[in-house]
């Protein structure tokens, strides 16, 4: 409605960008309307009376606009517009009860900020008197600013600098017994990119000076003051270097939002990411303290000392994906989990130390910052493996919407970190023996560098490049100091994290190699990682979107050290293979997908063929047609039970199913159960989307399974499943189901559970 009679008003052909309510009195208030033009931008002003539904004598001349049980609310009267900005008004900030000398005159001063894509701020004093006032107010004739605005290539600085002389004004307001001059205070220039935010900071009382808080998608967020009548940034917060031109999932997009906390000792920073970042004011002491005192004339003064001389520190700042989640691999250890998403990043997590006692888990690094949405993801590390022997631990590999794996090795500088994070909790339990047997290779480097427009992280960084130039220190001993934060800088256990530029830049994982031979974008990964001292290889499956033809729905099977395409599995399916799962032995792989066909693939004997490498050594030795009504999409083997694997579909059942060795026709895939999710969610059926078995479970109940289960509403269930020959006629039990407020809000992409390993008990998860 407001945009309505904005238009009916003006006739004005451009729409609002934004809008900002003040209230000036109790029957009156003020409607702030930004203009989104393509140049000369105006900030239209209205006032909105309003009145008790008691009061009608009060309405006067009014019309009635809303009329709500105990209040009136009338038309709004436009008064004008304000000319200055040359892009969208995107922001406004109001700032009233300034504290002013009226010399006895009543009289009321207010400051409005407004901004936007211009990325200059201009504050607009609002001065208020009595119509009794004696003092003539001259309005600045209009008709310069709307030839100027009539204009295609009117140098923008004509406007800035119609400055008002004193008693002159741009714009007048006339109220009930008052009048409201508004004039161009000051220009604030200072940030480089559009403004997203304005905010005052509290003031304690009165005389207080006033402050404003800036945020910009430069990366900045400016504090303001006015110091002997000119407004000038004193305080500079944010991440002013980067790599230029970096990805969205680089956090380097600037900030959309920013506030002061109630007691305004903190600043809060929303980013473009999804990231907050939390800054703290520095109490003064020592000497700068002493000083600081020494020049304070009156109490008055102690505020704006502090502000002018303050220091602000980064806190832990919190993040994590802004978009869907894909897929996710957890350290063959356990140690700490990697996620990809379609925001274009990987990341890792990890647990930390939160006092004394208490952990959670946040994120550490950020591996991989691509240039096109993730799909999938495979840890393919060994169990702290040598260089020379299998798979060395810490690596991965990572598919997107391209026709390229990429496989990414831990640089030094992680290893570190994470070795940082393993003594804390080490020592939080009273172990002092934190010893610790990490891989340090040599062939490992310190960090790795993305370069401009580039999509590989690279193990060095050019000095032409601005990675370089912005990242920070580039030598290795200064870089290992700025980077490890986490050495043993603690107060109880409480650590200072990465920053997130520093995830987004000095994190990332060297990218080794990469892996071609898909046709089409990358939709699933599975890795079967081999025993140690085994001769037999890890292998990583893979799987591409189908394009309408049986040859690109085949599944490549890679060796996880060399790279090398060792197979080709052809024949399975007629449309894309949306996931797939390795047995714990390797004997079995299990795929399925859009074709509704579940096949299973088995190890040929004596392992892979030497001279044959077209099916990598396996083959195709059992299937289920139709094996649900709609697609399927996860399955997944039972780790105590090499042979049985459970599957979920859209159909909104799950299945239990046993792969059977018989001597006449070889392997056969035998359904044992189908069971639908307790939770529905109102529907007739609730697709099942995740599914995932529990590893580690005592002896005495071999004869179940612990299964994860997924839906497409969030929800998440555990049930136990009867799976040995002698429990057939069991039916599967539901152990628990997490609370609605406490499941996703939408679709679950993956379920994976956490290896059991050396120090992951029941208290750290």
């Amino acid at each position: 409605e407001t945009k309505g009679f904005f238009f009916s008003q003006k006739k004005s052909p451009h729409a609002s960008a934004s809008v900002h309510f003040v209230e000036t009195s109790k029957n009156e208030c003020y409607l702030f309307a930004g203009s989104a033009s393509p140049r000369h931008n105006k900030v239209w002003v209205y006032t909105i009376p309003h009145f008790p539904q008691n009061d009608m004598e009060s309405l006067g001349n009014n019309n009635a606009w809303v009329t709500l049980p105990a209040l009136t609310i009338c038309d709004p009267v436009c008064h004008g517009s304000l000319l200055g900005h040359q892009d969208w008004i995107s922001c406004f900030a109001w700032l009233d009860n300034l504290n002013v000398e009226s010399n006895g005159e009543d009289r009321e001063e207010a400051l409005l900020a407004s901004s936007g894509h211009d990325a200059k701020i201009r504050l607009w004093k609002f001065v208020t008197r009595a119509s009794s006032s004696s003092e003539a107010i001259e309005v600045i004739d209009n008709e310069d600013l709307t030839t100027i605005e009539g204009e295609d290539e009117v140098d923008e600085a004509i406007i800035d600098d119609l400055e008002e002389e004193e008693g002159e004004a741009r714009l007048m307001i006339y109220h009930s017994g008052s009048s409201t001059a508004v004039s161009l205070e000051a220009l604030l220039l200072g940030h480089e990119e559009p403004v997203t935010s304005l905010t005052w900071r509290k003031r304690k009382n009165i005389n207080d000076k006033a402050c404003l808080l800036s945020s910009s998608m430069d990366r900045t967020i400016l504090l303001w003051m006015d110091d002997e009548d000119v407004w000038a940034p004193v305080s500079r917060v944010g991440s002013a270097g980067g790599i230029l031109g970096g990805s969205i999932g680089a956090s380097l997009m600037g900030f959309v939002d920013a506030r002061f906390s109630p007691n305004c000792n903190r600043i809060v920073g929303h980013g473009y990411g999804g990231s907050i970042h939390l800054w703290t004011q520095e109490e003064l002491g020592g000497v700068e303290a002493m000083e600081t005192d020494g020049e304070k004339q009156d109490g008055d003064d102690e505020e704006e000392d502090e502000l002018l001389n303050a220091r602000w520190v980064a806190d832990p700042c919190i993040t994590g994906h802004f978009r869907s989640v894909e897929d996710m691999a957890w350290d063959p250890q356990g140690e700490y989990l990697l996620t990809t998403s379609t925001d274009q990043t990987t990341r890792l997590w990890a647990e930390v130390m939160v006092g004394s006692s208490k952990r959670r888990w946040v994120e550490v690094g950020r591996p991989q910052v691509h240039g096109y949405d993730m799909t999938s993801i495979a840890s393919v590390g060994g169990a702290d493996a040598p260089s020379d022997d299998g798979v060395p631990r810490h690596r991965f590999i990572s598919g997107a919407d391209e026709k390229v794996l990429r496989v990414f090795d831990a640089p030094v500088s992680t290893l570190r970190l994470l070795r940082s994070l393993k003594e804390s909790k080490l020592a939080s339990c009273g172990d002092i023996n934190t010893t610790s047997n990490e891989d340090s290779a040599s062939w490992r480097v310190e960090r790795a560098f993305l370069p401009s427009l580039g999509l590989s992280n690279k193990a060095t960084a050019d000095q032409e490049q601005e990675s370089s130039k912005f990242s920070g220190p580039t030598n290795d001993d200064e870089f290992a100091e700025s980077l490890d934060t986490l050495e043993r800088k603690h107060v109880g256990f409480g650590f200072m994290l990465p920053s997130e530029r520093d995830l987004g830049v000095t994190t990332l994982w060297p990218e080794t190699r990469k892996l071609f031979g898909h046709e089409s974008e990358l939709v699933c990964l599975d890795a079967y990682r081999a025993p140690l001292g085994s001769d037999e290889p890890s292998l990583v499956a893979s799987s591409c979107k189908a394009r309408n033809d049986v040859a690109s729905a085949a599944i490549r099977l890679w060796n996880a050290k060399d790279g090398k395409c060792v197979g080709i599995l052809k024949g399975g399916h007629r449309s894309t293979v949306s996931t797939m799962s390795f047995s714990r032995d390797g004997e079995y792989l299990a795929s399925s997908g859009k074709d509704r066909r579940i096949c299973i693939w088995k190890k040929v004997q004596g392992g892979l063929p030497s001279s044959d490498e077209s099916s990598g050594g396996y083959e195709l030795t059992a299937a289920a047609d139709s094996a649900h009504k709609r697609i399927v999409w996860s399955v997944h083997f039972c780790p105590s039970m090499p042979n049985i694997i459970a599957s979920g579909s859209r159909d909104g059942f799950v299945k239990v199913w046993k792969v059977c060795e018989t001597t006449e026709d070889g392997p056969q895939l035998k359904e044992l159960l189908k069971f639908e999710p307790s939770t529905k969610g109102g529907k007739k059926s609730e697709p099942v989307t995740a599914v995932a078995f529990a590893e580690g479970l005592p002896d005495d109940i071999i004869q179940y399974g612990i299964l994860g289960i997924g839906t497409e509403s969030g929800r998440i269930e555990v049930w136990a499943v009867p799976v040995s020959d002698n429990s057939a006629s069991e039916k599967p039990t539901l152990l628990h189901a997490v609370e609605a407020n406490d499941s996703h809000f939408d679709t679950v992409k993956k379920l994976s559970w956490r290896p059991l390993a050396a120090g992951n008990n029941a208290e750290s998860g």
